[in-house]
């Protein structure tokens, strides 16, 4: 099975059409049809559906598309560490995170790693909880750093820090003057949620409020918790949060602290159990050198 056939296979798939599938790839009709038949017979399986109106891809076709776009982001990939390998640049380190754990300390471990490793590039990628996870396991990404521990065999962890989870309230809320505040003092108050479908840190934050006593109203509901200052500002109520949300949010905001028994959330960095790169090695070397010494 060569690159070629998946190349031209995925644009097929792409185009539904052989005649736009071959002006695309740069060559004619005849030797693409060779291309894909030569492929269908390595995997002996029919990929596509010949018809004279318009080619559809079988079910085989459908489950095959997928594996051959992860070989080909994969080929894709291994050529540019090559190239900057070659090039000086020792490795690549593709990262995926959020907005807020990238605040909470993330951006820093970065900062220290790369004036140490200079010859290593780092590439961050703002993702979803779930998408991260996938990125890992189709080898898209080296690392996700993550606020819920994954269950996937293919994948390992390991705890990287903890933080607190803190009130987020607009300046003129009644408690705003106090030194602290308990989620029983929120409860007449509308909050702003992460939407419980986005992960499972979102359910740890509603855990910890229905735990109090009462059953938050919800007045939004969004993906990534840096979007939550800018609705308290608008006025649509209270949050819990992590403390690093504070970090670079401006605006008539006040971050309080939770008492007694301050939430907390952990974050993991999530990687696959037995293909780690040299360069991240690396990365989870320092990283655990940095946090053990505070």
């Amino acid at each position: 099975m060569r690159i070629r056939q998946l190349q031209c296979f995925v644009v097929l798939a792409e185009e539904s059409n052989f005649t736009r599938a071959a002006r695309r790839l740069h060559m004619s009709q005849p030797p693409l049809s060779t291309l894909i038949q030569s492929l269908e017979r390595e995997v002996d399986a029919a990929l596509i559906n010949r018809t004279s109106r318009r080619m559809t891809l079988t079910r085989a076709g459908e489950a095959f598309l997928q594996r051959a776009r992860n070989i080909l982001a994969q080929h894709e990939r291994s050529l540019l560490e090559i190239r900057e390998i070659n090039a000086g640049q020792d490795g690549l380190i593709e990262i995926g995170t959020t907005g807020s754990i990238l605040r909470g300390g993330l951006a820093d471990l970065l900062a220290g790693f790369c004036r140490d490793h200079p010859r290593i590039t780092v590439r961050i990628h703002e993702q979803s909880p779930a998408i991260q996870i996938s990125e890992v396991i189709s080898r898209r990404a080296d690392v996700s750093f993550n606020r819920s521990i994954p269950s996937d065999d293919e994948l390992t962890y390991e705890f990287a820090w903890r933080e607190e989870l803190v009130a987020l309230l607009p300046e003129d809320h009644p408690a705003a003057g106090q030194e602290s505040v308990s989620l029983w003092d929120l409860r007449d108050d509308p909050h702003v949620i992460l939407r419980p479908d986005s992960s499972d840190f979102a359910a740890h934050v509603m855990s910890h409020i229905s735990s109090s006593g009462y059953r938050a109203r919800i007045s939004q509901q969004v993906m990534d918790a840096q979007s939550i200052p800018s609705l308290i500002v608008a006025g649509f109520g209270v949050s819990v949060v992590p403390a690093a949300i504070a970090r670079l949010t401006t605006g008539p905001l006040v971050f309080l602290p939770i008492h007694p028994d301050p939430p907390v959330s952990d974050v993991f960095a999530v990687y696959r159990q037995h293909d780690r790169t040299p360069a991240l090695n690396s990365f989870l070397a320092a990283m655990r050198e940095v946090l053990a010494t505070g």
